[in-house]
């Protein structure tokens, strides 16, 4: 099976500390030419799924992450897996308490939640929701970054070399494919 083998950033976002985004952009573009997230960079993808739960979580809360997600364990997996390697023990811990609260929850009550149209049921939202994280004295987008920038397959390019890499991925062959 073929893979990214790349965390392919833009060297204007290395510079200007915006690894994270340019990451995003590339996943985005990816996905979009219709690569599968399975042949992704593994970390590159743990790195937008780990976006993704912070975001949601500082925006939305927890609640409404676990609503959008469905809570597909392959995705909490690979989250997680981000969080670990990122090395943020605060947002780990945090993460690993959810996964441990959302598996002794009810089956019954967990579909009704993800099944519901979103902040329908908002006593259920409030037996999910979590504010801890609003008390961390660690900075995740920080140490995402720093993990970002110190990885060992990042690749900072213009974005004429970024182009030329995604296009030469996406036009070979997968061999599962042929």
């Amino acid at each position: 099976m073929r893979e990214f083998q790349y965390i392919l950033v833009s060297e204007n976002a290395y510079q200007t500390n915006d690894l994270i985004n340019s990451n995003i952009s590339v996943i985005n573009y990816l996905r979009a030419s219709e690569v599968n997230d399975d042949e992704l960079h593994p970390d590159a993808f743990s790195s937008y799924c780990v976006d993704y739960f912070f975001t949601t979580l500082k925006q939305d809360g927890l609640a409404s992450y676990i609503y959008k997600t469905k809570w597909e364990i392959e995705l909490i997996e690979i989250t997680h897996a981000g969080l670990s390697a990122i090395g943020n023990q605060e947002y780990t811990e945090f993460f690993e308490k959810q996964i441990r609260k959302v598996k002794l929850f009810s089956k019954i009550k967990l579909d009704k939640f993800l099944n519901a149209k979103e902040g329908s049921l908002k006593d259920i939202a409030s037996q999910l929701e979590d504010q801890q994280h609003k008390s961390f004295t660690s900075d995740l987008k920080a140490d995402h970054e720093n993990w970002l920038r110190n990885h060992p397959d990042l690749k900072a390019v213009t974005i004429e070399e970024m182009q030329s890499i995604i296009t030469d991925f996406c036009n070979t062959e997968n061999p599962l494919e042929q």
